[in-house]
């Protein structure tokens, strides 16, 4: 009887960087409803804002700022608690802890924030016509 074992990490990185990529984008989309539901509750102060003089460029960094810190909260909590979930299961063999992934862990916790900060600057150019008026009811 011949038992054959292999650990052969190379071919897992097409598997790694898929796996990110989608984990990003959904973290993406999150973070959207997110701060849509954060800027229609302060659709009053973006009002009064407006009202007394500021630019669209203001409200594009509230916007990126918020985005980018709420992005840049998640995915330290995220990883953080990843990573002791992980070394609470394996606290008895550490030694399978030792490769860890630094490119994509560096693409997510570095390019997320970015990318939800740029992607909030962008959306938020125009103020909506809503904004103008004060709401009715």
């Amino acid at each position: 009887m011949t038992i054959e074992t292999r650990d052969n990490q190379t071919e897992l990185t097409a598997i790694r960087t898929g796996a990110t990529a989608a984990g990003m984008l959904l973290a993406l989309g999150i973070l959207a409803m997110t701060v849509g539901l954060i800027r229609s509750e302060a659709a009053g102060d973006l009002r009064t804002l407006t009202a007394t003089g500021a630019t669209s460029t203001t409200r594009r960094a509230l916007t990126a700022a918020t985005a980018g810190a709420l992005a840049l909260l998640g995915v330290l909590l995220g990883a953080t608690g990843a990573y002791l979930a992980l070394l609470a299961g394996y606290h008895d063999d550490l030694a399978t802890l030792s490769r860890v992934p630094l490119v994509h862990l560096t693409v997510t916790v570095v390019g997320l924030p970015l990318t939800a900060a740029a992607v909030g600057w962008l959306l938020a150019g125009r103020e909506p016509p809503a904004l103008a008026r004060q709401p009715l009811a």
